[in-house]
């Protein structure tokens, strides 16, 4: 059993790239049967944000599981495998633990310390969890995930005076129209989790008004409620474009819900004289790329808010967050090494207590004289015989687990006992 993460963030490659990989939630449950349907991949779980695409395994062998990876990953972007050599990254067992644990902390956040990507891996897990992909290995470093960004957030002060990507995309917007939100019509597509987000920094501005957008018109009357705003039908987005003074994108879509057409029509019934600013805060883009090449339209896409975002939280702080991920990775890497054992110790002690019953069963007869409290004492002193000539391998095991060096013994007991057979 390995643990194993490939993929690409913001850190390795751009975001033309992340699009391709990017893996909208209503593909999750194919993807994820796409992934454990590799021969090395027993489990599976894919995060998918506006900043990285990373796939989370655990394999049967680790070489062959880190190709048949690999490879999922490069024709999912379609990519040379050579070219994604330079761009994706890929770690293993406790090093693994220890990149989810600092992306869960927000350590490894375009915003460091940004309190999104908790809920993002948390979203993560459950989705893997229903599907059934995330079992025993990945439901353990999930969780832990999620318990070390709490600790993080709760021991140190990286979250003090973070912002999302969410805060630097409104900022990007008033420093584009030279003017605050306040007051401002604003349309907003897509009403999940990063819609909401929005939503909850929109009432700071007091905007005029907050139209939303969204495929499941549910979830837009929630969140219109939530801001007092108004729903907007499925097939007046383009009217709602138009009379909007900004229009901010959050949806989970493949392909864009906004296109140029749609864009052209909104800008004739503007007039000339109100410029339109796009914020597009999905991966993939949800405002199609021709849209930035129409007079009097502005875009301000995840690359544009990259490019305004600051480091964050301090060195000092960032020092007391990565060793709490060293600890937990420690911890994780203990569980592992336990988990390798655990296996040939329960096969052992089954394998003796058969050969106890089968003793018992071929003395039957000499032992039938026996009342029933004699028969009690045998057993008890067979059982005792046996739990105390397997005590001391036990013992011995565990400890060359916690010192990283029992599989060779856990193997050579498996053979010497013919456990497998």
């Amino acid at each position: 059993m390995s643990l194993l993460v490939i993929g690409c963030s913001h850190r390795s490659t751009d975001l033309s790239l992340l699009e391709r990989l990017a893996v909208p939630v209503d593909e999750l449950p194919k993807v994820l049967r796409s992934l454990t349907d590799l021969e090395h991949v027993s489990e599976a779980a894919v995060l998918s944000t506006c900043n990285r695409v990373e796939v989370y395994a655990s394999v049967t062998k680790f070489h062959p599981g880190l190709h048949e990876l690999h490879g999922w990953l490069s024709q999912r972007g379609d990519i040379h495998p050579q070219d994604l050599d330079v761009l994706q990254y890929n770690l293993h067992d406790d090093r693994a633990a220890a990149h989810l644990f600092a992306v869960a902390g927000g350590l490894d956040s375009l915003v460091v310390g940004e309190r999104q990507i908790a809920m993002q891996v948390k979203q993560s897990m459950e989705v893997a969890r229903a599907q059934g992909t995330a079992r025993r290995v990945l439901l353990r470093v999930f969780n832990q995930a999620v318990n070390v960004g709490r600790r993080i957030r709760s021991e140190t002060a990286i979250s003090e005076g973070s912002s999302s990507m969410v805060d630097v995309g409104l900022e990007a917007v008033q420093r584009r129209r030279g003017r605050p939100l306040t007051g401002q019509r604003i349309a907003l597509v897509g009403a999940g989790k990063m819609g909401a987000l929005t939503a909850d920094r929109l009432l700071a501005f007091e905007t005029a008004n907050v139209d939303v957008w969204n495929r499941s018109p549910d979830k837009a009357e929630r969140l219109a409620a939530r801001v007092g705003g108004s729903v907007v039908a499925a097939d007046a987005l383009s009217d709602t474009i138009a009379a909007a003074d900004v229009v901010i994108c959050t949806t989970g879509a493949a392909e864009p819900v906004i296109d140029a057409d749609m864009v052209v029509r909104a800008m004739a019934d503007r007039g000339p004289d109100r410029p339109l600013v796009l914020l597009d805060l999905a991966v993939p883009r949800n405002v199609d790329r021709a849209c930035a090449g129409i007079d009097g339209v502005e875009v301000v896409d995840v690359a544009s808010v990259r490019e305004l975002i600051d480091g964050g939280a301090t060195g000092e702080v960032i020092t007391q967050a990565r060793a709490i991920v060293d600890d937990e990775a420690a911890r994780f890497l203990a569980w592992t090494r336990a988990s390798l054992i655990e296996p040939t110790i329960r096969d052992l002690r089954s394998h003796a207590e058969s050969v106890r019953q089968d003793e018992h069963d071929r003395l039957a007869k000499k032992l039938a004289s026996l009342d029933d409290r004699q028969r009690e004492a045998v057993d008890a002193l067979t059982r005792g015989l046996v739990n105390t000539l397997l005590h001391g391998p036990t013992i011995r095991l565990k400890d060359l687990a916690d010192a990283g060096d029992a599989e060779r013994h856990a193997d050579a007991l498996r053979d010497l006992f013919d456990l497998d057979d």
